[in-house]
C-alpha cells in the first residue's frame, strides 16, 4: 500500500498530498497508464507510463501521475523528474536502475526514521508473548516481510544468539524497574507462590509480588519462574523462594503468603521464616503470616459438598498387593458411581481422555451435530484437585454437550453402567443452577 496525492491541479505546483491509500500489488483501474495509447505514451518506453499518461496543458505536453494527478513538464527525454516523483511520494522505485548507495542513503533520510532499538524490543516481545525459537529471526520469509514494508527494518532482525542477548537484556532491564517500584512500596510486600508441572515435566514454581504503589493503588508483578529439585517440600520451596526475596531486596519487608491449604505451603512460611532469622533478620510469626487462598477454600468446600469429606480416598485402592490396575480402575468407577449423576460424568470423560484413540471416537461421533451447530468439539473438561472450579466446569461441559456424550457412551461397553439417565440429567441442571445463584 501507498500514499498517494488527491488533487484536480495539473500544475507542478499543486498543493502537499491528502492522506488516502492505493493498493500497488493489484493491478490499476482501467483509467491507469496500461490503457493509455501508443501516442499518449510518446513513444517511450520507460517505467514511468506504467504509472502516468501524457497529457497536454496549456499547448505544452505533461505527463499526469495516475495515482495522484499531479503532473510534471515532458523536457525531452528526460524522466527524473517523474521517478523521483513516483519514488519519493509513492515508494516506486525505477526497477531497472541501478543501485545508487548515496542515493539509497538520501532516501532513508527523505522517509520516516525507523528507531532500531524500539523495533528490536517489539520484536523480542512478539517472540516471548508467542514462544516462537530463537531462530526465527533468521527466516527468510520474516525478512521478506520487513524488507516489502522498508527495507531498513531488516537491521532489526537479528541473528538467534543477538536474540537471546536481547531477550536476557529487556528481562534484566524489566527487573530493575520492578525493583525500584517495590522499593517505593508504601505497604509490606506480600508474596504468593504454586508449583505446577510443565509441559517439559519440570517442576516449576512461580513467585508473585503483591503491595500498594507510591500512588496507593494494588500491584503485583510475576518475580520469577524457577525450577524445584527434589521433594516438593515446605524446605524445598523455601530454599528456592528466599533468594529470589533477596534479589529483589524484599526479605526484610515480606508481609503474608496466601496459597492453597496444602500441607508444604504451611511448612515453607516456617523454614522462610528460619532463613530469615539465619541471615540475622528479625523473623517474623509463621502462623500469623500464613493466609489462606478464598478461590481454593471455596473449591474445597464444593468438592466436599458433592461428595463429602474423603473425596481424595476416591481413587485410591484399599490394598495393594496382588491387585491388578485393572481391579483398581474399577473400583475407583465404582467409588465415584455412587456419588450419583456428577460421578457418572466423571467416569465418562476420564474414559474419554484416557487415551488419543479413545478422544479420536469421541471427536468422530456427532459429526452431523458438529455441522448442525457450526462449531468445534472440544476436548472433555475434566475435574481435579488443583484447578478452581474444575467441578462445575466438567457439569457445564457435559450439559452443553449431553446429546454427544449420551450418543458416544451408549457405544461403550465399558460405559454401561456409567450411561447418564434423564433423572441424572435433571440433577445435573440443579448442580449447575445452584451454582448461578
Amino acid at each position: 500500500m501507498a500514499r498517494y496525492l488527491s488533487s484536480s491541479s495539473s500544475s507542478s505546483s499543486a498543493p502537499p498530498p491528502t492522506s488516502s491509500l492505493i493498493d500497488l500489488t493489484s493491478s490499476p483501474p482501467p483509467t491507469t497508464t496500461k490503457s493509455a495509447s501508443a501516442s499518449q505514451r510518446g513513444g517511450k518506453t520507460s517505467y514511468i507510463w506504467n504509472h502516468g499518461k501524457k497529457i497536454i496543458h496549456e499547448g505544452k505536453d505533461r505527463w499526469e501521475c495516475n495515482h495522484c494527478g499531479r503532473s510534471y513538464a515532458i523536457t525531452g527525454s528526460s524522466t527524473t523528474n517523474q521517478r523521483d516523483h513516483l519514488n519519493f511520494n509513492h515508494g516506486i522505485p525505477d526497477p531497472k536502475a541501478p543501485v545508487d548507495i548515496k542515493q539509497s542513503t538520501l532516501d532513508n533520510y527523505r522517509r520516516p526514521p525507523i528507531r532500531l532499538n524500539v523495533l528490536r524490543k517489539l520484536i523480542v516481545e512478539w517472540i516471548v508473548e508467542r514462544r516462537h525459537s530463537f531462530n526465527e529471526t533468521e527466516s527468510e520469509a520474516l525478512h521478506k516481510i520487513f524488507e516489502y514494508l522498508d527495507p531498513r527494518s531488516t537491521n532489526a532482525l537479528m541473528a538467534a544468539i543477538t536474540t537471546r542477548r536481547d531477550i536476557t537484556k529487556y528481562f534484566e532491564t524489566a527487573k530493575a524497574t520492578i525493583k525500584e517500584r517495590l522499593s517505593l512500596a508504601r505497604s509490606r510486600i506480600h508474596i504468593s507462590y504454586d508449583l505446577w508441572t510443565s509441559p517439559n515435566h519440570k517442576a516449576m514454581i512461580a513467585i508473585v509480588a503483591h503491595w500498594t504503589a507510591e500512588g496507593y493503588e494494588v500491584k503485583s508483578a510475576l518475580l520469577a519462574i524457577r525450577d524445584v529439585h527434589g521433594e516438593h517440600s515446605g524446605e524445598n520451596i523455601a530454599k528456592v523462594v528466599y533468594p529470589v526475596m533477596k534479589e529483589y531486596d524484599i526479605h526484610s519487608r515480606f508481609g503474608y503468603f496466601v496459597g492453597d491449604n496444602a500441607s508444604n505451603n504451611n511448612t515453607s512460611v516456617e523454614w522462610l521464616d528460619q532463613l530469615m532469622r539465619d541471615d540475622g533478620y528479625e523473623g517474623f510469626e509463621p502462623v500469623k503470616r500464613r493466609l489462606r487462598c478464598f478461590a481454593h477454600e471455596m473449591q474445597l468446600a464444593t468438592k466436599a459438598l458433592l461428595f463429602g469429606p474423603n473425596v481424595k480416598e476416591l481413587d485410591e485402592y484399599p490394598a495393594t498387593a496382588g491387585v491388578t490396575e485393572e481391579e483398581k480402575r474399577e473400583y475407583a468407577k465404582k467409588k465415584w458411581r455412587a456419588f450419583g449423576a456428577v460421578g457418572k460424568v466423571h467416569n465418562n470423560i476420564k474414559y474419554i481422555r484416557g487415551s488419543p484413540q479413545r478422544r479420536e471416537a469421541y471427536s468422530i461421533v456427532g459429526q452431523e451435530l458438529k455441522k448442525a451447530a457450526q462449531k468445534k468439539l472440544k476436548v472433555p473438561v475434566m475435574d481435579n484437585d488443583t484447578r478452581w472450579g474444575s467441578v462445575m466446569d466438567m457439569v457445564e461441559y457435559a450439559l452443553e454437550n449431553r446429546v454427544h456424550l449420551d450418543m458416544y457412551c451408549r457405544g461403550v461397553k465399558e460405559l454401561v453402567q456409567d450411561q447418564l439417565t434423564e433423572q441424572d440429567w435433571v440433577e445435573l441442571e440443579a448442580v449447575h443452577y445452584y451454582k448461578l445463584i
